[in-house]
């Protein structure tokens, strides 16, 4: 993997943050698709996918950012909890933002450095739900660059009858992310992708490729299927 010296100056944000998410996306689904069998889980999937994450923001010299009270942490994340309790049981989505239900979380996450910049780290790390929650209220910038769901149906299983369910989920919470409004004038997240891979091959997953195509023009998602070869 690239490795770059950290640096400390002035936040220089990529011009486009976009072609970092396409990047990313695009530079694993060619590793996944030439190497299908190295992933046993989705936790496989992820650790690769955080380190072209992190390459990627280390090539615009923008992979870490100081916090307000001069914490140094790096952009990339998993399992940074969601601004809102919600109910997933079975394969259900609903808002539900009291107790006794929990936060979500989402595979990784980028966070936006203009709002590391401007909060400390407890605030940062989105632990405490009360402070975070309070700071919400407050922000100027999204807190979120990008938010990335990550499913894997592996090939030596079948192809799982609720598969469609499943991604339908993780669409939903990123749906209700992104719509999810921060401050006066912004959202929490710029932008969410729910990645889907099997090592299942086209042809096999071609009826759930058609559903998962259906499924992204219903929600207006970010959603992209990727078999292998």
């Amino acid at each position: 993997m690239l490795r770059t010296e950290e640096r400390t100056d002035e936040i220089k944000p990529p011009n486009n943050w976009n072609d970092v998410k396409n990047l990313t996306v695009n530079r694993f689904k060619e590793i996944f698709q030439r190497h299908p069998d190295c992933f046993f889980t989705e936790h496989d999937i992820h650790s690769v996918l955080y380190n072209i994450a992190k390459e990627e923001l280390q090539l615009n010299e923008v992979w870490s950012a100081e916090t307000r009270d001069e914490r140094r942490v790096i952009l990339v994340h998993h399992e940074y909890p969601t601004p809102f309790r919600c109910y997933m049981e079975g394969h259900n989505f609903e808002l539900r933002d009291y107790k006794p239900y929990k936060r979500g979380h989402y595979d990784l996450v980028i966070l936006n450095p203009k709002f590391v910049k401007n909060y400390k780290l407890d605030v940062v790390c989105g632990k405490g739900y009360q402070k975070f929650r309070s700071a919400m209220q407050k922000v100027e910038v999204e807190p979120l660059i990008w938010a990335c769901e990550v499913i894997f149906f592996p090939g030596v299983k079948k192809l799982p009858k609720n598969a469609l369910k499943i991604i339908e989920q993780d669409g939903l919470k990123l749906k209700e992310t992104l719509r999810y409004r921060v401050g006066q004038n912004s959202h929490f997240c710029r932008t969410g992708s729910v990645l889907v891979f099997t090592s299942h091959t086209a042809e096999e997953a071609s009826d759930l490729e058609k559903q998962v195509t259906r499924l992204r023009n219903k929600h207006k998602l970010d959603v992209t299927i990727c078999a292998r070869l």
